[in-house]
């Protein structure tokens, strides 16, 4: 290819999340009494799978509002032979340069068609708020125009819904409670990548990634208060922010199975009016090439296992 493909995709998808958890605090024992696998409310074992976060389809969820956001993510595809680590630092130092703070996300915020296309060894995420067209130039800034110097066969930059959520629990004890959620892997099988917060009598577990169906939510907190020797409704849920603006779900056009435009000039941009499909090309130019399917990966967000 002689030149960089940027495809601006619009969509949301939700999937269960790969990235390994977060380290558990050094030096905490934790007496773990409680079952692992992760059930629903009803005690029947929660499906991970089905209609919830399989990457295929968004999920059921009545959580939005601000628990919701759009977020811009870069979605890399190497050339043969390149060394990806390189790409990432080139990317690092391209961002640092325009002060642009990027943040790792799971690729299964990813549109279906495109995951069905490639899942990209290299994704990254673009603080809250800033818009698809920032991140097609930051992706020039990084890798130029030519994809041979580059290393570099397509850049998907997309605009993704993600759920930006914070579970609390009261706690007597919350680093033994973290340490026993770690070990048992509790919150890793259905979040994927999380951030603990430590506090006087209560541990808060941070998530920002792709969409979960209200089954997986509620298999979190019956975990969490399990784990803590309390009740689901123990376990308080709420945005991780109150800041910007979050998504009506309702709002959003359904996802769509269409494969992404891998020539980059044969698919029609997606409104290139830039105000008339909800999540449609917040930069107005609507790029060549770009997929409107609207398939189910996280979004972006306004605001920010």
């Amino acid at each position: 290819m002689a030149s960089l493909l940027l495809l601006a995709l619009t969509g949301c998808t939700g999937g269960p999340p790969e990235a390994p958890p977060a380290a558990a605090p050094a030096g905490t024992q934790a007496a773990a009494a409680a079952e692992p696998t992760l059930t629903t409310p009803s005690g029947q074992p929660a499906d991970l799978e089905t209609g919830t976060d399989a990457g295929n389809g968004r999920p059921h969820s009545s959580h939005d509002g601000l628990m919701v956001r759009r977020r811009t993510v870069l979605a890399v595809h190497p050339a043969a032979g390149t060394d990806v680590a390189a790409l990432r630092d080139r990317l690092g130092r391209a961002a640092e340069a325009a002060g642009i703070e990027l943040s790792e996300i799971s690729p299964m915020v990813l549109e279906a068609p495109v995951l069905d296309h490639l899942v990209p060894e290299l994704i990254a995420a673009l603080p809250p708020g800033r818009t698809r067209e920032e991140g097609e130039q930051l992706a020039e800034r990084a890798f130029g125009r030519d994809s041979a110097a580059a290393g570099v066969e397509h850049v998907h930059v997309a605009s993704v819904l993600v759920h930006d959520l914070r579970f609390t629990v009261a706690s007597a004890d919350p680093a033994a409670l973290a340490a026993a959620i770690e070990a048992e892997g509790i919150l890793s099988d259905a979040l994927g990548s999380y951030e603990e917060a430590l506090d006087a009598g209560t541990l808060s577990i941070g998530y920002t990634g792709p969409l979960l169906s209200d089954e997986l939510v509620e298999s979190v907190r019956n975990g969490m208060a399990r784990g803590a020797g309390g009740q689901p409704a123990d376990v308080e849920l709420a945005p991780r922010s109150t800041a910007g603006e979050g998504v009506d779900l309702s709002n959003e056009p359904a996802p769509a199975a269409t494969a992404p435009d891998d020539s980059g000039h044969g698919t029609p941009a997606p409104d290139d009016s830039g105000h008339g499909t909800p999540g449609a090309d917040d930069s107005g130019r609507g790029t060549p090439g770009s997929d409107d399917s609207g398939h189910g990966t996280p979004g972006s967000d306004d605001s920010g296992h």
